[in-house]
């Protein structure tokens, strides 16, 4: 039998499947007893109750260590940012040593509770032994190379400040007259465990280039993150994107090539609702990122590079233009109805700006440079106080809100991180662009 087949039957031993319908579902009832039947019947419409997952917290039956960690801060991404490399491992430390505490409990529970599966639960608390190592390792890299610490507090940083404008963004998109401070707090800018985890799973990889993960292919961790919907996976990979944006930028010159600028991040999506869904969160974080990274040049920390951060939208050209004066027919249709019937693609991709959540008019927020081939799309706020104004960002390097919709624009200037369609990518072997 296939491995991870037996790995399955030892999980759900306990799960009896007393009938198979052909063409209609089976419905059991059953008593205390889960592996006894009371009733089993057929149905054309099947529904299942699914358990609530939820992450650790303060409940009395939640892990200690894990209450600790929650009522004392430890998973506050802007205390993460600023905390001393001690405090922080012994922080970080606490969430390797109870998770070694869990598998011993587990080790306990093999012979008791799971009888018939040595093999496949031997392998099970291995694989749980292998995730140990690599949070430790997580640790350690965080101890050893001060790029990759730094890398770690600005994901956090970033992470914090990303989180705290959403919701204050969120709230002005429904009218809501609120200052910024009212979202600053800790619930807004907490990880959850598994978020955390995650990220120190991917830092020694994302900060080593010779790290066997990165040079041998075949023996490389893929690692496949799994909660359901709801749960955060999406704060999860966007933590590990923001510590990849930024430790690139940091290393610099690597083997020959400058790694201040270029693509870091693909995110790859089967459908377009959902890639533009998740396009409007990341754009958030990578506005996050670019006002630190101005903040820091400001101080003169070159470290975060003089290139801006960006984020670009790479779908099918029935939503976004193909070309600049794609873009550029699509304004002058919305400014001047029926002048060129562009059709529906359009790169007003944003109904607000992620940052303030002002609205972005595609004629009045968007403008289209054809002569440098750049299209701009501006934050709303009327009183131009938003840093995404253009009246706070036309001297930057790319002016508005950093997003590339455009393909012709996002193969000239490539964006720190692109969301994509799987379409696109079938495209790549049948046009050079």
């Amino acid at each position: 039998m296939d491995p991870e087949r037996e790995a399955l039957e030892m999980i759900y031993r306990n799960r009896v499947e007393f009938a198979v319908g052909h063409g209609v579902a089976v419905h059991a009832e059953t008593a205390d007893d889960v592996t006894l039947a009371t009733e089993v019947r057929t149905t054309v419409m099947p529904q299942y109750e699914i358990q609530v997952t939820e992450t650790p917290g303060l409940d009395p039956s939640d892990r200690p260590a894990m209450r600790k960690m929650v009522s004392s801060g430890l998973l506050d991404m802007q205390r993460l940012a600023t905390l001393d490399i001690d405090p922080l491992v012994d922080a970080l430390s606490m969430l390797t040593k109870d998770y070694a505490a869990w598998i011993d409990e587990q080790r306990a529970r093999v012979g008791a509770e799971v009888n018939g599966y040595d093999t496949q639960s031997q392998q099970a608390m291995d694989r749980c032994q292998e995730i140990h190592t690599r949070l430790q390792q997580g640790i350690d890299t965080l101890k050893a190379d001060e790029k990759a610490l730094a890398a770690f507090r600005f994901a956090n940083k970033a992470m914090a400040t990303q989180r705290v404008r959403s919701q204050y963004a969120l709230a002005m998109r429904r009218g809501e007259d609120v200052p910024l401070d009212k979202f600053d707090v800790l619930k807004n800018r907490s990880w959850r465990p598994f978020q955390l985890a995650f990220l120190l799973l991917s830092i020694p990889s994302l900060a080593d280039p010779s790290h066997p993960d990165r040079v041998q292919p075949v023996e490389a961790y893929a690692d496949l993150l799994w909660f359901p919907t709801g749960g955060g996976k999406t704060e999860a990979y966007l933590g590990v994107a923001a510590f990849t944006m930024a430790i690139r930028r940091m290393q610099g010159n690597l083997g020959g090539y400058d790694s201040s600028r270029g693509l870091a991040v693909i995110m790859r999506y089967t459908l377009r609702l959902l890639t533009l869904q998740q396009f409007q969160r990341a754009t958030a974080l990578i506005c996050a990122m670019e006002v630190l990274r101005r903040e820091a040049l400001d101080k003169g920390d070159k470290a975060l590079g003089t290139e801006p951060f960006t984020i670009g939208l790479w779908v099918g050209n029935k939503v976004t233009p193909g070309t600049t004066e794609d873009s550029h027919r699509a304004i002058e249709d919305v400014r001047n109805p029926g002048k060129y019937n562009a059709g529906a693609a359009s790169p007003a991709q944003l109904t607000s700006c992620p940052w303030c959540g002002s609205e972005v008019a595609p004629g009045r927020d968007v403008e289209v440079d054809k002569s440098s081939g750049r299209t701009f799309v501006y934050c709303g706020d009327k009183k131009g106080r938003c840093d995404f104004s253009k009246g706070k960002s036309s001297k930057q390097p790319h002016p508005g809100i950093p997003v590339l919709v455009v393909d012709e624009e996002i193969y000239h200037r490539p964006p720190t991180m692109m969301i994509a369609t799987v379409d696109k990518f079938a495209m790549m072997a049948w046009r050079g662009q």
